[in-house]
Parts: structure tokens; sequence; C-alpha cells
């Protein structure tokens, strides 16, 4: 009866353990959902406090163009007018779309609207006046106070809407982090209860170790009351001789290692309980080799895993202890040890758990430190390309500089998590969009010496979000780049397939660099693992596939083996006709892939 109570007090630690860490799981979910909502809600706030500030810039880029004309006469000026106030409406029905949860805000976007159409009618009229030949006229209205005092109200507009949405921020920042420190807190109560619990049980186990022990030597090798308890016991158990040789196994050895006490006894306790270094796979020394050198009884080691007799491997804790008579002579060595596999498990929950608490904290510093010097960088190299004097060299450089401010504004986008192409997907031609993206990094190539071999076959443009497809081509491209040696080569081909389904875009970028070890494989895809020292966090990989499955295809690797074809080939499927989130199914690329 006692035994009895003694396995079920330890099963039922293990079960209340188990049940707290479901808890857990289920509330940290909980809180995740509640911090993904926050999250989305300061990212809303954030896109309207950056619809304000587009719309300031057009109106000030409308009136700039508007006076530059009227005082220089020189129509390129209107250029910059036509430009702004073509986008103005659409902005500001755009920004009434963002607030139409608040009445407040919907009634200063009508006021603000109405202001706009003044604004703009006013500047209209004033570039007639000048072009039917009154140019004084034209220049009057230019410095006429009402000009300005529209202006003032438009600001005063925006300006009340600004502050709503910055009050809004900053509540809704701060539910946030409350949400993210919610969160850990509760990871740290779990671990640190289910550490004491595993601390306990350990001496609870221990203990009864040590009781088995001493009741061993006070029966006096009485071996069928010793086989009886051995064999009633939860852990699986291996007694040996003083030689090392298996006097006996109970039934749950024999179950964990695929072995029958008939076959095992006799053997040296090294071939029937073969151990390996978990990580490194490399054999280790037995518990029970080690008690007979030692004479004491050893504890848990390292992590190991046991072979069984098929060769498949299980993750063990083991300790041994030796077998004396009363005079301390030793008789042999007892081995008890147990499946850990639900123990790694639940570390691995753990290790999950922290990178899930980790990637919000790192969510919410790129979006507090990394969007807003973006923004501004953009602003100041379009500030430069309007001021007079720049050539037109270096506007064609501020133009690629903007294109490398995008894509990095993109990737952080991405990462962040809640960003989404507000554009409607259009037909992109995928043979110039590559040829875009080879002129992005045409400077990196040069640095390395790589050749780049292209073979863009005529194919059907795809249905799609072009800056999201330029960012999953610019990743692989990016990567093959990275892995290409100095004076290397990178092919990259474009070709149409068709099958009973349709048609489809592959693209392939292939490198000449050292391939992919075996061993990462199975991880590439994985965000935030990267095999790059001190380059990048693991997340163009993901992204591409991300974008990829978005627009209803599918990414395959192949590995290329051998010195003599070293490197790797991505393949990027894409389909020709596809549906707008989700694109399409990529059963059909799926099939093309495998035939």
């Amino acid at each position: 009866m006692h035994h009895v109570f003694k396995r079920f007090s330890i099963t039922t630690g293990f079960l209340l353990m188990l049940i707290l860490l479901l808890a857990n799981v289920m509330v940290t979910r909980r809180q995740v959902d509640v911090q993904t909502r926050d999250q989305a809600w300061v990212a809303h706030t954030q896109q309207i406090l950056y619809q304000i500030s587009l719309i300031q810039s057009l109106l000030t880029n409308a009136e700039t163009g508007e006076h530059a004309y009227v005082y220089t006469g020189d129509p390129d000026y209107l250029i910059q007018y036509d430009l702004a106030v073509a986008q103005l409406e659409p902005n500001v029905t755009e920004l009434a779309r963002l607030t139409e949860d608040s009445s407040q805000e919907q009634a200063r976007i009508a006021t603000l609207r109405t202001l706009v159409h003044k604004k703009i009618h006013l500047l209209s009229h004033t570039i007639l006046l000048f072009q039917s030949g009154n140019p004084d006229q034209a220049k009057n209205m230019v410095v006429s106070e009402h000009g300005r005092l529209l202006m003032t109200d438009i600001s005063k507009q925006m300006n009340e809407v600004a502050r709503e949405e910055t009050s809004l921020h900053a509540a809704r920042t701060a539910t946030y982090q409350l949400s993210i420190g919610r969160t850990i807190a509760s990871i740290y109560v779990t671990g640190g209860v289910v550490a004491l619990g595993l601390v306990l049980l350990a001496y609870y186990i221990f203990r009864q170790i040590d009781i088995r022990d001493r009741h061993a030597r006070e029966m006096n090798e009485r071996e069928e009351w010793f086989h009886s308890v051995l064999t009633s016991l939860g852990d699986a158990v291996i007694t040996t001789d003083k030689r090392g040789r298996v006097t006996f196994i109970n039934p749950i050895a024999e179950r964990l290692m695929g072995i029958k006490l008939s076959e095992a006894k006799g053997q040296l306790v090294e071939r029937v309980f073969p151990i390996f270094d978990e990580s490194t796979l490399q054999p280790m020394e037995n518990s029970a080799t080690k008690v007979m050198e030692r004479g004491h009884a050893i504890g848990p080691g390292s992590d190991a895993v046991l072979q069984r007799s098929d060769g498949h491997l299980i993750p063990i804790k083991d300790n041994a202890a030796p077998i004396v008579n009363s005079r301390d002579k030793l008789l042999g060595t007892v081995l008890v040890f147990r499946d850990a596999t639900l123990e790694r498990q639940v570390q691995e929950l753990l290790r999950r758990t922290e990178r899930i608490a980790a990637s919000a904290r790192f969510t919410a510093t790129v979006s507090q430190e990394v969007d807003e010097p973006l923004t501004k960088v953009g602003d100041l190299i379009y500030i430069v390309k309007l001021s007079e004097g720049v050539s037109t060299d270096a506007t064609s450089l501020l133009t690629l500089a903007e294109g490398h401010l995008e894509r990095v504004s993109h990737i952080t986008r991405e990462i962040l998590g809640f960003y989404r192409d507000s554009a409607p997907p259009s037909m992109v031609d995928v043979s110039i969009l590559i040829g875009s993206v080879l002129k992005t990094f045409s400077n990196r190539f040069r640095e390395k010496d790589i050749v780049i071999e292209q073979d863009l076959q005529s194919c059907p443009p795809v249905n799609g979000l072009p800056g999201e497809l330029n960012q999953a081509i610019a990743n692989l491209i990016s990567n093959a780049a990275d892995a290409a040696p100095f004076g290397g080569k990178i092919r990259v081909a474009l070709s149409c397939l068709s099958n009973e389904k349709g048609q489809v875009a592959m693209i392939r970028i292939q490198d000449n660099g050292p391939g992919i070890a075996p061993e990462n494989r199975d991880r590439i895809f994985e965000p935030f693992f990267s095999t790059k020292k001190d380059v990048g966090y693991g997340l163009g990989l993901w992204t591409a596939k991300e974008i990829v499955e978005r627009h209803g295809g599918s990414i395959h690797v192949q590995f290329e083996n051998g010195p003599a074809s070293p490197g790797a080939v991505f393949d990027i499927f894409l389909p020709i006709v596809a549906a707008v989130g989700p694109f399409a199914s990529d059963t059909s690329i799926q099939h093309l892939h495998d035939s």
C-alpha cells in the first residue's frame, strides 16, 4: 500500500507540473493574442499620424509649386503642383477611412476636406490668373492673407486629429507593454514552480533509492524479494554482478531497450545499455561501470540518449548505485533510468515560450527605434532631390538610395508582423522585377567580382504585389551573394511551366558557394535561424517564404552534393493567374515541382 502511495505521489507531482505547464501555455497564448491586438492598434495610430504628415507635405508641395510657377513662369514647377494636387484627395479619403471608428475625428476630417478643396481652388485660381496674362494679380494672390489663413485652418484641424491620435498611441503602447510584462511574469512564475517541483521530486526519488539500497543490504541478498521490488518500480532498472554482467532487467527496461531478460542476462552492461551524448552522439561511459570503478553511487549526469536494440535513440536520465553486503563488499550495481522524452519536450516548450517573449520585445524595440528614423531619412532624400543644382547623376544615386531605403522599411514592417501592402495586386512582369533587383545589388556584385548569368525566358506576368515580390527575390539573391566566394558566380533563370492546372512562373537562383550543411537543411526557413555570424537576424528566407506563399506559390531548395557541384539552388514557383489574399492554392505548384 505504501509503495502504491509513493508511485501515486510521483505521478501526481508530474501530472500537476504538466497541468501547470499546459495552463501556462494557454495563458501565454492569450497574452500573445492580446499583444498582437494591442500592437495592431499602435500600428493603426502610427499610420494615421503618417497620413497626416503626408497630407501636410502634399499641401506644402502644391503651394511651393504654385508659388515657383507664378514667380518664375517655368512650367516645370507645375509638375510638382499637379502631382501633389492629384494625391491630396485620395490621401484625405484614406485618412477618413482610417479614422472612421471616431465620430469626432470624422467631423474634423470633413472640415479638413472642405478646407483642402478651398486651398486647391485658390491655388488653381492663382495659376489661371497667371496663365491668362495677369501675373501681377496672381502674385498678389500668392501673398494674400486668405491663403495663409486657409493653411492655418488646415493645420489646426490636422493638429487636432494628431493630438488625439498621439494620446491614443500613448495609452495603447502602455497597454501593450503591460501585456508583455504579464506574459514574462507568467513564464517566470511557472518556470520557478516547475523547477521547485522537479527539485522536490528528485529529492524524493533519491531518498527512495537510498531506502531501497539500505533495505537490500539489510535483507542480505534476498534476491527473490529484491527482484520483485525492482520489477514493481516505475523506472527502468538493470542490475549487474561485480564484473559488470547483467543479472536482471525489469519489464520497463525491457521495453525501453527493446531486449528481453533472457537475451540480456550474462552480457556486459555496456553492450545492452549503450548510451551516447545527446548533443555530439559520442559514446559515453556507462554509469554502472563508473560505480564499479569508484565504489559509490552516481547521480544523474549530462543529457544522454540510449540506443535501443533496433537502433532508435531515446533520451534518458539515469543514476547508478553499488549493491553491497553487510560487510560493504561490492556484489554488483543497480542502474536506474527513465525515458526523458517528456522532460525534453517540456524544456523545448519553455525555450519556445521565451523566444515568443523575446520576439515581442524585439518587435516593440524595432517599432519605436527604426521606423521614425527611416521615415526622416526618406524625407531628407526627397528634399535633396528637389533642391536646385542637383546633377542628374546625383539624382539617380538618390533614387537608388530611396529604393534601398524603401526595401529596409519594407523588411522592418514585415518583421513587425502587421505590415501589408495597401496597394491592390497588379500584373507584375517578373523579368523586369528580376532586372531591377539585380541592378540594386550591382555594387555588391562588383565588390566581390561576382559573375551574374541570366537566362530570362519570355513568361506572362503574374498577379501580385510588386513590393513584396521584389523583397522575396532580393532576399534570395542577397543570400546567394553572401554565399558566393570572391570571383564566384550566380545564375538567375526565369521559365514558364505548364500542366493541366495552368501555367507557373519558375524563378531559379543558384550560387556556387559552400552550400548548406546537412544539419541545417531542415531549419533554413525558420525565423531567427542563421548560419551567418554577426550578420542579419535569420529572417530573410522566412520572409521570402511567407511572401511567396501569400501569393499562392512555394519555394523549394535543392542541395548540390560533392565538391564538383557546390552551392544551393532555390526555386520560386508563382502561379500565372492568382487571386488576392491568399492569392491561390499551391497544390498545382507542388505538383509541378514533384513532377
